[in-house]
């Protein structure tokens, strides 16, 4: 099976459809200082970019889970207040998906965000419309895993056994996701991966531009 012939489109948001990085690098300098993390370079604060968020303050800065919490609490007072909302939808993905929707092809979003958030996202980009589901996490930081994101998008879509689809993403953890499904996978090179991380993780396909994506889905 080839991207070009998969039935459902899994796809990730930050980094693969939208440039967040602008309000989520403006709320992480205003919450990281709240738990001793204040320090931290650019690059450092890219490499968050795209893991769950526990994950990286627990097991790459050794924070503890009273940590994340407290993290959490300020890092969304600030985020949800407005930070969402700074974006740009990547040049080339609004006509891409709105093409997606009008094929018989099942979109779905699979993204670690929490589902309302990302729902508002794509609401303001005017791109909800284009989605047939939306998975994400919860709101208690449950189902960040892209696995199992994806997983839920599946049961969201009603997903017959032996259904072939593919995950597109900018980062290891959206081709590890596709792996764990046995799911062809697409490395967008524009997002916040490292030069050689979607080539690492061993990606079926890495892709420079949009038009490089559509000509693999077969668009």
């Amino acid at each position: 099976m080839t991207a070009a012939h998969a039935e459902i489109i899994f796809c990730d948001l930050d980094g693969t459809i939208v440039d967040s990085h602008p309000g989520i690098y403006r709320c992480l300098r205003i919450a990281l200082p709240e738990i001793g993390l204040g320090h931290l370079t650019d690059e450092q604060i890219r490499a968050i970019l795209g893991p769950p968020l526990h994950y990286s303050l627990k097991e790459v800065h050794g924070k503890t889970d009273e940590d994340v919490d407290r993290f959490v609490v300020k890092y969304r007072s600030v985020y949800f207040g407005g930070g969402e909302y700074e974006f740009e939808v990547f040049p080339g993905m609004e006509t891409l998906l709105r093409d997606i929707a009008a094929s018989d092809r099942t979109l779905v979003l699979a993204t670690a965000k929490p589902i309302e958030s990302a729902t508002r996202v794509l609401a303001k980009a005017g791109l909800l419309e284009c989605f047939d589901a939306v998975s994400g996490s919860e709101l208690d930081l449950q189902r960040q895993g892209k696995a199992d994101v994806i997983a839920h998008g599946l049961e969201l879509v009603g997903a017959r056994p032996g259904t072939s689809a593919v995950m597109i993403g900018d980062r290891k953890e959206d081709i590890l996701g596709a792996q764990a499904h046995g799911f062809v996978s697409i490395g967008a090179q524009w997002g916040y991966g490292d030069d050689d991380e979607l080539t690492n993780a061993h990606a079926d396909f890495v892709v420079d531009d949009v038009e490089g994506l559509r000509r693999v889905l077969g668009l």
